[in-house]
């Protein structure tokens, strides 16, 4: 049963388009308001960050149990918009079961227990939804020389990995050097050309897919609650309590007054150097 929840701060990417949020103000308020609930259902909270990530959370009062800064040499070579790469390494170095959590995901309830007790589990899948993954996939097909072996070209076996969560690590170590060897192919033969630039949908979300499936992984998913069960609807989402403010929509301006009136709501105050922030 997972009890560990983990989150990874990369600071590299940030303050360009891969950061997803309009400013540091905004990404802290989401990431505090994200920790104080994990904070309500796991008994640690720990965070893999830089120097950098380090200094950002400490500014603004986040409470972790356990900050570690591997980040600040592990990643010192990786190219920024490879962003998802130090979740991968955060759960790499994991000695319990745990559940990554992106820093635009909250967890407004406690996730069922059927759930954090299966040996791996993600958002919902993404086999359906997204047609340039194949794209990617053709791509590598010819490019990729020395794939891996377990690697699918033929087919979408992506996962949202909006929150990871695992009680069986035997895949960690692979998913890691396969996503480093990923990085080195690209880097060497210059990128994809003309397709839109995002390895992160390879290396995170279609790798651990290939793989969870070539090692027999019992796999649960948020959406196995819904219908489709490439998306978890909103009556569902509402009902385990589960927000993930996914890809453009954290730049929304109603949105981050959704995060701000909660963070009031909640008698959170979010405050940097001991400063209070106008968020109201």
């Amino acid at each position: 049963m997972i009890e560990r929840a983990i989150y990874s701060l990369w600071t590299k990417p940030m303050n360009d388009e891969f950061t997803g949020f309009n400013t540091e103000q905004s990404l802290m308020e989401c990431f505090s308001l994200s920790v104080n609930y994990s904070k309500k259902w796991f008994k640690e909270v720990h965070l893999i960050t830089d120097l950098k990530g380090k200094e950002l959370v400490e500014d603004y009062n986040l409470s972790f149990d356990h900050i570690n800064t591997d980040l600040e040499e592990v990643l010192s070579d990786v190219d920024k918009k490879n962003w998802a790469i130090g979740k991968l390494y955060s759960m790499k170095i994991q000695d319990k079961p745990f559940l990554h959590i992106d820093n635009d995901v909250i967890l407004f309830k406690k996730l069922p227990d059927e759930m954090l007790s299966k040996e791996i589990l993600f958002q919902c899948s993404e086999k359906e939804v997204y047609p340039y993954y194949q794209d990617l996939l053709d791509f590598d097909d010819i490019n990729f020389e020395n794939k891996p072996l377990w690697y699918n070209t033929k087919k979408v076996e992506a996962y949202n990995c909006g929150i990871v969560g695992m009680n069986r690590f035997d895949l960690l170590e692979e998913w890691w050097e396969g996503a480093l060897s990923y990085i080195e192919y690209l880097k060497k033969i210059g990128g994809y050309g003309d397709i839109r630039q995002t390895p992160c949908l390879v290396f995170e979300q279609q790798y651990v897919g290939c793989l969870v499936e070539h090692y027999f992984y019992d796999i649960g998913m948020l959406s196995d609650y819904s219908e489709n069960k490439h998306w978890v609807e909103d009556d569902i989402a509402e009902k385990l309590g589960y927000t993930h403010l996914i890809s453009d929509c954290k730049r929304d301006p109603k949105v981050e007054k959704k995060i701000k009136d909660k963070l009031k709501k909640d008698g959170i105050v979010v405050k940097k150097n001991n400063k209070e922030l106008n968020i109201y």
